[in-house]
């Protein structure tokens, strides 16, 4: 069935449940992790937003190899695309990460490389995928927002998904003033049981009637919802606190990129 069909069928899904992918990094052929993504639209080209080392398969403070196999450095990423004909169905579609001639990565980083740990990978266009990009205007929100208050976190823990692959909901809780950034990055901490594939999850804070603004208290009107960026795993092992980067550092990635290549 259509989009219109299956909500006509009274089944609710909400619409950020579409944006969350699960994405699965290869090399040579063979899985050697997984993870979540989003995509964005940037001039005119989808993003696929998600983590460093979800497309190196490397830890990004140490370098070193994640996986327990020692396997790194995947050469493609499976991405699960909503189907365009039949909604709530999925198809697989793979992107190249290096390049078969030169080696070259294709995702575009942070000017910082790898201690920024967001990239953004330009994605080839196919006619029978239908795109839920993220709006990245809902980082702008005016919501205001302070340590122990709830946050979502959409992803797919252990590749684990609902009803195909429509993503899972985690919640967590602000663990830091979201304004001041932890170890001099872009970083603000939650309180939150992520599990591996989540790592690239986008993270967002919803508000039902009452919430707080610039303003002061409103009351009443529509779902607040606010992006507060990517979720990127734990700062210690054993330890449930992690790392969400602030949405700046897509415009940077973006940015610095244009401007390097001359646009």
């Amino acid at each position: 069935m259509d989009e219109a069909q299956f909500m006509a069928s009274r089944i609710l899904i909400d619409p950020l449940s579409c944006v969350s992918l699960s994405l699965e990094c290869l090399l040579q052929g063979t899985v050697i992790g997984r993870g979540t993504g989003f995509i964005i639209i940037h001039d005119g080209t989808n993003y696929l937003i998600t983590n460093w080392h979800v497309v190196t398969g490397r830890d990004r403070n140490k370098d070193q190899p994640m996986s327990s196999t020692g396997a790194s450095d995947p050469d493609t990423i499976s991405i699960w695309h909503h189907d365009a004909n039949r909604f709530g169905s999925w198809h697989l579609t793979t992107e190249r990460l290096i390049a078969p001639s030169t080696g070259i990565h294709l995702w575009r980083e942070h000017p910082l490389g790898r201690q920024i740990d967001v990239i953004a990978l330009p994605l080839s266009t196919h006619d029978n995928t239908r795109v839920y990009n993220l709006d990245i205007s809902l980082a702008q929100t005016d919501l205001l927002l302070l340590p122990s208050e709830p946050i979502s976190i959409v992803g797919f823990p252990f590749g684990i998904a609902a009803a195909g692959k429509f993503p899972i909901w985690k919640t967590g809780h602000i663990a830091s003033d979201i304004d001041l950034n932890y170890e001099d990055k872009p970083v603000f901490l939650v309180d939150a049981t992520a599990k591996p594939g989540m790592s690239g999850s986008p993270v967002f804070a919803r508000r039902l009637g009452m919430h707080r603004s610039s303003t002061g208290w409103n009351i009443g009107g529509a779902d607040v919802i606010r992006f507060l960026e990517v979720c990127s795993g734990r700062i210690r092992e054993q330890s449930d606190i992690g790392m969400v980067w602030k949405p700046i550092v897509i415009d940077e990635i973006l940015q610095s990129w244009h401007h390097a290549s001359g646009f």
